[in-house]
């Protein structure tokens, strides 16, 4: 029985057998933490010491470093753990290989191996000490250099109580990554008998999870007329949960700044314990003649080589298929077949390293190549009526959606609040807003019968039949018992309208709809309107004021007929100032540090500016609040405030003669640039020909369910006060 003191003499012995291994790690990780953060932090130091230089004055100086260093603050843990050196992170992962691979190394050689196992250790004893000892190569130096970080961190001024313990948890989160890479690799090392082979199966196991489920959503994408991928589908989740490369991705990118959720934590402990476990099982049973073999258990070599060919095989399709630029799901078969039969051939060389033996296995290759098939002829077919799928009405709660349109026409706050996906309506319609709703997704239903899919829609082209009168939209139906979900139907733009003007008789659909109601206005800081010069103006107005325009602009919306919306152009728009939620909190000291920083478009630090606030010319409310506090809506470009006027012109309207009329009553003044194609660009600066243009412009809105048409030809005016936001239509 071995005791305490040899078994602590047996780790010391392996680490000095490894000692070359120990001095890169430490070499490694003082580089890539300590030293280059010593760097990192000079560099933006100096950067901001010449730029002060520049401007002059000390309290400009001062400003400088107060502000370099809230900037350091927010990116300083991820210095710790790789999220801002790429070299880190891949640093971390070389090494948990090395560490696996240099510690079970003996049981892929029979001479080694034997020569262990004959000694009075039991084989769970000399398992732990190769582990110990790997895991103390790496986690001395790691946690040594991570202290050292935070010093540097300390003396340059940057480290705080909370900035520590942030630090803390993304040093927590470099030390579970090493974990999840070097059980894994262990792991694979007991699957094999080869060191290569056991590299080989190392990027299986830490991929083969997020390849299947990956694999799962882009079938999907590909093969269902009705897919949508929504923000946070269950296949992703489960492919970043399992898999240990995605749990690697993800430790290393979210506990590099502020607090991870404690759920990604756990999903890294669980699964390091059972790659930890699976390996510790399968050594007890490592058979000594499995050395030297590429796979330590035969048997399992069938097995391995489907469950590796069938997703690898349709993954190496669409892979080929998008570098190829080609469309359509007819190729995927062929490639995928194809793509099976060569994966078959080279793993069973892996096997048997002889040419001679490649079909030795063929019932596994010919299952392998079956699967393949199985599977796309499962999405090809829809067999699983995805496409087909409408949940029956009275299991429905609610149902929202989304129609593609809303996206250049409304903005709201929610866009602005990191990644929610789109803004859906519908959730606070009554039971007969339901029923309106489901009606609408059965007309979705029988488009897609009729052939007018999401997929045709988005390969149209411009003003063709089916994207004048078509508009793809999201639902989502939300179950009982809480499911969500989601599909994508192609609707006529007319029922899809009829459904919005049933719907708009809610008031509370009305306060989902519009973007005003999604705020509290009490914050908005500041308002600035739009009207046809397309620049924008600030109103100076009092908060009290402010929020008066705004009660008006309420009233306005929540009586406003939607057909008005969809068919008529709005005089302009309001653009309203409000606190960025994603902005960095920070005290009453540093105000003068953010009022250093330079910010484009006049927007304050900290702010964020939404437009799309329409203004039509039936809001009364909102018109006469404006005119009363001196501000009026123009709708006529005066030609004298112009300095240039950009036509662009599509060849297909050239060839056309779309504009015999306007074209030749242009001076000989206009710069043209003529292209291979046909198509032109004009340039006007004269003012009788800007007199002239200004006839044919409008500004260009596509209104709440879009255009019906596309703009091909379209014209940007220089303004003497400046860019205009907007391009106008050509009529």
């Amino acid at each position: 029985m071995t005791s305490k003191i040899s078994y602590i003499k047996l780790i010391r012995v392996d680490i000095r057998h490894r000692g070359w291994l120990a001095a890169l790690t430490c070499i490694g990780l003082f580089l890539g933490m300590p030293v280059f953060t010593m760097l990192y932090i000079d560099s933006w130091f100096s950067s901001s010491t010449a730029a002060s230089v520049a401007e002059g004055g000390n309290a400009t100086a001062d400003q400088s470093r107060a502000y370099i260093i809230e900037q350091i603050r927010e990116i300083f843990p991820g210095l710790l753990n790789g999220q801002i050196l790429s070299y880190l992170a891949a640093a971390i992962a070389m090494l948990a290989v090395l560490c696996a691979l240099t510690g079970f190394a003996y049981i892929h050689s029979k001479e080694k191996l034997d020569f262990y196992h004959a000694l009075p250790v039991k084989r769970g004893q000399w398992f732990a000490v190769s582990y110990l000892s790997g895991l103390l190569i790496f986690l001395v130096p790691y946690v040594i250099c991570a202290a050292l970080t935070i010093a540097v961190g300390g003396a340059n001024g940057i480290m705080t109580a909370e900035l520590a313990g942030e630090c803390v948890v993304a040093a927590a989160g470099g030390m579970f990554a090493f974990l999840l890479i070097y059980h894994t690799c262990i792991l694979a090392a007991m699957l094999t008998g080869q060191t290569v082979t056991g590299l080989l199966a190392t990027l299986v196991i830490a991929v083969y999870p997020f390849l299947v489920f990956g694999l799962f959503t882009s079938l999907k994408g590909i093969f269902f007329e009705t897919y949508y991928g929504a923000a946070a589908s269950l296949t992703d989740a489960l492919a970043e949960t399992l898999s240990p490369a995605g749990l690697f991705v993800s430790l290393i990118s979210n506990t590099g700044h502020g607090v991870p959720s404690t759920r990604l934590f756990i999903a890294a402990a669980v699964l390091a314990v059972l790659l930890l476990a699976g390996a510790f099982l399968l050594y007890r049973i490592y058979p000594s003649e499995a050395a030297g073999n590429a796979l330590a258990f035969p048997r399992t070599a069938p097995v391995f080589k489907v469950m590796i060919c069938i997703p690898a095989a349709v993954f190496a399709s669409i892979i080929a298929k998008t570098f190829m630029g080609m469309s359509g799901t007819k190729w995927i078969l062929v490639l995928s077949l194809l793509a099976a039969v060569i994966l078959c051939g080279v793993i069973e060389f892996i096997y048997q390293q002889d040419l001679r033996m490649l079909l030795k296995s063929w019932i596994s290759s010919v299952i392998s190549v079956a699967g393949v098939l199985l599977v796309l002829c499962i999405f090809q077919f829809d067999l699983t009526g995805y496409d087909t799928y409408l949940p029956d009405q009275d299991r429905v709660e609610s149902i929202r959606i989304h129609p593609d349109s809303f996206w250049g026409y409304f903005e709201y706050p929610e866009d602005y609040s990191g990644y929610a996906g789109e803004t859906f309506v519908g959730s606070g319609a009554s039971d007969e807003g339901t029923e309106v709703l489901y009606h609408l997704a059965q007309a979705g239903m029988r488009n897609l019968e009729e052939g007018y899919t999401p997929n045709a829609l988005d390969l149209a082209d411009v003003d063709s039949e089916i994207d004048r009168d078509y508009i793809n939209t999201v639902f989502c139906y939300k179950l009982s018992g809480g499911r969500e979900v989601y599909r994508r139907y192609c609707l006529g733009r007319e029922e899809l309208l009829s459904a919005i003007e049933d719907l708009s008789q809610s008031e509370a659909f009305r306060k989902e709809l519009f973007p005003i109601f999604h705020m509290d206005t009490s914050h908005v800081a500041s308002v600035s309107y739009r009207d046809a010069y397309g620049v924008g103006t600030l109103m100076e107005l009092s908060d009290e004021q402010i929020q008066t325009l705004l009660d008006a602009y309420k009233k306005d919306v929540l009586a406003v007929d939607v057909k008005v919306l969809a068919g008529n152009q709005p005089l302009g728009e309001l653009l309203l100032e409000i606190p960025d939620e994603n902005a960095a909190d920070v005290s009453d000291e540093n105000d003068t540090v953010n009022a250093y920083a330079e910010y484009g478009n006049g927007v304050q630090p900290g702010m964020v500016t939404l437009g799309s606030f329409y203004i039509y010319e039936g809001y009364e409310n909102t018109l006469a609040c404006m005119e009363e506090y001196g501000y009026t809506m123009r709708t006529e470009i005066a030609p004298e405030d112009v300095q240039s006027v950009s036509l662009y012109l599509s060849a297909e309207s050239m060839r056309s003669g779309k504009y015999t009329e306007l074209l030749p009553s242009l001076s000989s003044n206009v710069e043209r640039y003529a292209y291979d194609d046909g198509s032109q660009d004009i340039t006007i600066r004269s003012q009788d020909d800007i007199r002239i243009v200004l006839e044919y412009l409008e500004p260009y809105y596509g209104g709440i369910l879009g255009s019906g048409s596309g703009m091909d030809d379209y014209a940007d005016i220089q303004f003497e006060e400046g860019s205009s936001y907007y391009s106008y239509k050509i009529r």
